[in-house]
């Protein structure tokens, strides 16, 4: 009796293939995020209206940089978790700086900021790549450390400054409508575009991340661009936690909570896996949206806080779970 699979034309067998190479995971964000859209604008038209969106961009701001600077982390097949209490610990020095500033010391808190990122993300690179410690545990400990920083020299106390020329960076506008806070997002996108895309750089983070031993028996510099990574996250997240503060005028403790769970979920839901080697700074977006999206919809429901935070964790896993390639076994490192 003949194997039926002899039967299978060549035409239906790569039709078969290409049906298994399919990536589903980049729909995924795309379809919830189109959901979204229409099940809030039918409940309520202003969802859609200009203005809205324009205040979902500059609310998102932080939560895009954050996430560009962790895709990069993640594409190695590592994870940081370090940017609550980086957030505040920024945000706080930035506001007190522009304090004491003549002018309000607008760029020069911006300076600062990103050099605090800079400095904590060398830390946690020195010590994921080159001393082998697990980063979850590590950018935990960063951030509880940064927090506790923050609590400190702010006496725990809100850092308030009303200082134009430092609010304005994250309450400006270009052209009259269009909000800073999303023009520093898209710069970061598109310079975190290319060096993942167009760089060695970048193209060797895809390679740790699928296998970080052959990488390194290629001869790539596995534990340097892992630091750089860990650098640039902590940059980003730095940037984030100065436009935070500059959008609300103050500088607090408590800002940030969340954001690196919320830029994980962005990123995953995006379409980039855990284990590294797969994913791209830009299909992070989708799932950005996704997260910023749900938060406005519902606030514009007048849905309770604490509700908001249980249908927001249903979603993100539920995404996470459908976007996942059940076929493989992922490991974060």
């Amino acid at each position: 009796m003949k194997n039926s699979s002899s039967n299978i034309s060549p035409d239906e067998e790569r039709t078969k293939k290409t049906r298994k190479d399919i990536d589903y995971s980049l729909f995924v964000a795309p379809v919830l995020l189109i959901v979204c859209v229409v099940f809030f604008t039918i409940i309520n038209p202003r969802f859609i209206s200009l203005p809205n969106l324009m205040n979902i961009l500059r609310q998102g701001g932080p939560l895009f940089i954050v996430s560009f600077g962790l895709s990069a982390v993640i594409l190695t097949g590592s994870i940081d978790i370090s940017s609550d209490g980086m957030m505040s610990l920024c945000g706080i020095c930035s506001v007190m700086l522009a304090n004491v500033v003549t002018g309000g010391g607008g760029w020069l808190s911006l300076l600062l900021g990103v050099a605090i990122g800079l400095v904590f993300g060398s830390v946690i690179g020195y010590l994921v790549a080159y001393v082998r410690l697990p980063s979850f545990l590590v950018t935990y400990g960063t951030s509880t450390i940064c927090r506790g920083i923050a609590l400190i020299i702010s006496g725990g106390v809100a850092q308030n400054t009303m200082f134009a020329a430092f609010k304005k960076m994250g309450n400006g506008s270009v052209f009259g409508f269009f909000p800073t806070m999303a023009v520093f997002a898209i710069v970061i996108f598109i310079c975190m575009h290319i060096l993942t895309k167009k760089t060695k750089y970048g193209r060797s983070l895809y390679a740790i991340g699928a296998n970080e031993r052959v990488a390194t028996l290629c001869g790539l510099p596995t534990n340097k661009y892992k630091m750089i990574s860990f650098i640039i996250a902590g940059a980003c997240t730095g940037l984030a936690g100065v436009l935070m503060s500059a959008r609300l005028g103050a500088g607090t403790h408590a800002q940030g909570e969340g954001m690196s769970l919320d830029a994980i979920a962005a990123v995953v839901m995006g379409g980039t896996t855990l284990s590294g080697g797969r994913g791209s700074v830009a299909r992070c977006i989708t799932g950005v949206f996704v997260i910023l999206m749900l938060n406005n919809g519902l606030n514009l429901m007048g849905v309770s806080p604490h509700v908001q935070v249980l249908v927001k964790g249903i979603v993100v896993i539920l995404a996470v779970a459908a976007s996942k390639d059940w076929k493989s076994k992922e490991i974060v490192k």
